[in-house]
């Protein structure tokens, strides 16, 4: 079954998180080859992968022969950019059909490439992945046109408008919808969200009421309805689903479950001693008349810590009988342990009968 996934993204030089990166590095990575950036001096080998099916390199008018050669082409698009956070170039993941075979998803990629990225000036330099499994292509774009036997001073900024990706995603769908009707299959994809599919059939039902085409409104209600009951999965981001994945598969359920009680367990501490420091900052309150505002952070520690700088010793021995006496009636009245009703003794006991 076929199925629509195209996603882009822009590589920079440096992440939000410090790291660098370095666009010969995706491209060994993407090609499975060794490539070596000459800025930094690092070696990228991936040449033990082994699921690579096919990559190549398409060229626009004005590119040099040269950009044939990977390591030349992105390391000349190294050297164009200067700031510390350039953009080096858009990267893209596609998902190519099964219903295709090798040759066909390969020539229906480059058939793509060639409308919507090099004819607009763009370097294309793609690889294929698992053909014979989930088969899926990466791509990777530069950010400058060629010309003058190498790239513009200017970046193309227009290429980064979020409309465009909309293009790039919507002729991705109908190419391929094309190609799997000329080769005898009945499946379709879609670069549409659930939600713009269940207004497109709302919108196409009133059309059709217009027209006085009852059957055709009463099918796309019938398709939007059930659109209405797809919701979409919110995506987990990376690194939160790797944690999780990694938690599920080394924490067995018992380990799982003691440590569930011993979160349990702590709360109830907590909640306990929370429980004392507001018997405590009462009895404060009763027994000097202080403000409110001044005790209101007052732990136990500080409580006693107050007991020991006050003056008089007897004030100090009244203020411990007092705290006693108070502490024991504030916790017999804030116990919420609810305790069984004790049975009437005298009703167990046999009466005995009296004559007079």
């Amino acid at each position: 079954m076929a199925i629509f996934h195209l996603s882009f993204k822009v590589l920079t030089r440096t992440t939000k998180t410090g790291k660098s990166k370095s666009s010969l590095y995706l491209a060994a990575y993407n090609s499975r080859e060794k490539l070596k950036d000459e800025l930094t001096g690092l070696t990228f080998d991936y040449t033990k992968k082994n699921d690579l099916y096919k990559s190549g390199i398409i060229l626009p008018e004005g590119a040099p022969a040269s950009f044939y050669d990977r390591a030349t082409l992105w390391q000349n698009c190294e050297l164009a950019e200067k700031r510390k956070d350039s953009q080096i170039c858009r990267y893209a993941i596609i998902a190519l059909c099964k219903e295709l075979n090798a040759e066909q998803n390969e020539g229906l990629l480059k058939k793509y490439l060639k409308q919507n990225f090099v004819k607009r000036g763009m370097c294309a330099d793609y690889a294929i992945h698992d053909i014979n499994g989930k088969p899926h292509a990466h791509i990777m774009l530069t950010m400058r046109k060629c010309e003058n036997g190498g790239f513009s001073k200017k970046k193309a900024r227009e290429w980064n408008d979020p409309k465009l990706a909309e293009v790039w995603r919507r002729q991705w769908s109908v190419l391929v919808n094309k190609t799997l009707r000329e080769n005898g299959h009945n499946n379709t994809i879609t670069h549409l969200s659930f939600l713009r599919q269940k207004e497109l059939a709302i919108a196409k039902a009133h059309e059709a009421l217009e027209n006085n085409d009852i059957k055709k409104a009463e099918d796309l209600i019938n398709v939007a309805k059930k659109l209405a009951t797809k919701k979409p999965v919110k995506r987990k981001p990376t690194v939160k689903f790797l944690k999780d994945k990694v938690r599920k598969k080394n924490i067995n359920p018992e380990l799982r479950q003691r440590l569930r009680q011993q979160k349990e367990q702590k709360e109830e501490t907590n909640k306990k001693e929370n429980k004392l420091n507001l018997i405590f900052r009462n009895l404060i309150l009763r027994f000097k008349g202080s403000k409110k505002t001044e005790i209101t952070k007052m732990t136990e520690a500080d409580f006693f810590k107050n007991m020991k700088t006050d003056e008089e010793e007897a004030e100090n021995l009244e203020l411990n009988k007092y705290i006693n006496k108070e502490l024991e009636n504030e916790l017999n009245q804030k116990n919420d342990i609810t305790h069984a009703p004790t049975r009437d003794r005298v009703r167990n006991r046999t009466q005995k009968s009296y004559k007079s």
